[in-house]
């Protein structure tokens, strides 16, 4: 379904992925909870997740814990409710024991800038307290995703692994002084997922940058090719007639339902993942609520016929 959402997803790096062996993967957060399964799904290894407490309602929490997930608890969630992610840390623990995989977002929030946000702690605290319990060597993978558009389906995203980094170097500066210990540790991931994005930093040029980089006509570049684009040398390209009402015509229920449920969502950040997902449902439903009237209606080979020039459509508009 997320190779049919956006229309490339290029993979770079994973040759990076350790194999047996205990690992925290580490990907910066531009998007809500596509971010994750753009990770999970084209990962060579199971994962376990570190989600935001605040989406554990009653009525999901036993489906996201049968997909590996574990709500992480923030200072916004409340102080009392810190103490509630030693007993997750300790699950964490359990699995890097048996040579699993965790992945946690060390930003702390999500945003829709292309640049690294300032890192928490919390990464670089688990990954030592962890190492502190484990004989073998705890590595932490950088993940870089970098979206050629945070909202819009049809569009291209570069999952670019980085070089693994090992806990054990920075575990006797930790047993010295924890403190000391763990801003090391945190800055060695940020470097390294850093290196893992097409721009790292909110430099003077960043906006330029952003415009000039992200455009169609790269989308074929590869990722050091990318990082390598210069300025000076490049045009920013106009925007194309959009076909996407052609798209809107013959899929109008769809498309009405996902603008209500965006409209009641302010940050634009959740937009792409609520497309995503809210689509998956939508559009087969409407296809076989129509499949299934017009066969009923007027016969099975008009209505084969309509589903056809609705998914046809459907993706026609969406191609460049």
């Amino acid at each position: 379904m997320l190779q049919l959402y956006f229309r490339r997803i290029k993979i770079e790096g994973i040759d990076n992925v350790p194999k047996n062996t205990p690992l925290l993967i580490t990907p910066n957060h531009q998007n809500a909870l596509i971010d994750a399964l753009l990770v999970g799904a084209f990962s060579p290894i199971p994962l376990h997740y570190l989600t935001r407490s605040d989406v554990f309602k009653p009525w999901l929490t036993p489906l996201l814990k049968r997909v590996n997930m574990m709500p992480i608890y923030r200072i916004r969630d409340g102080y009392s409710k810190l103490s509630l992610n030693d007993q997750v840390f300790a699950s964490c623990k359990e699995v890097f024991k048996k040579k699993g995989s965790v992945l946690i977002f060390p930003e702390g929030n999500h945003g829709k800038e292309y640049f690294l946000r300032p890192l928490t702690k919390g990464a670089a605290r688990l990954a030592l307290q962890s190492q502190a319990e484990l004989d073998d060597d705890l590595m932490v993978l950088p993940v870089g995703l970098n979206f050629f558009n945070h909202r819009k389906p049809q569009s291209t995203v570069l999952l670019k692994y980085g070089e693994p980094v090992s806990v054990k170097e920075f575990l006797s500066a930790y047993q010295e002084s924890q403190t000391k210990g763990l801003i090391s540790m945190r800055d060695a991931i940020s470097e390294g997922m850093r290196r893992t994005l097409i721009i790292p930093d909110q430099t003077e040029d960043y906006e330029e940058r952003k415009r000039a980089v992200f455009q169609e006509q790269h989308e074929d570049l590869s990722f050091t090719e990318l990082k390598e684009i210069n300025l000076s040398e490049v045009s920013v390209e106009d925007g194309r007639a959009s076909k996407h009402w052609l798209a809107k015509v013959l899929n109008p229920v769809p498309f009405l339902i996902i603008h209500r449920v965006l409209s009641r969502f302010e940050d634009v950040v959740f937009h792409s993942t609520l497309k995503f997902g809210v689509g998956i449902f939508a559009f087969p439903i409407w296809w076989a609520v129509v499949f299934l009237l017009l066969s009923l209606s007027v016969g099975i080979n008009i209505a084969i016929l309509a589903v056809i020039v609705m998914v046809t459509g459907l993706f026609y508009s969406y191609q460049r």
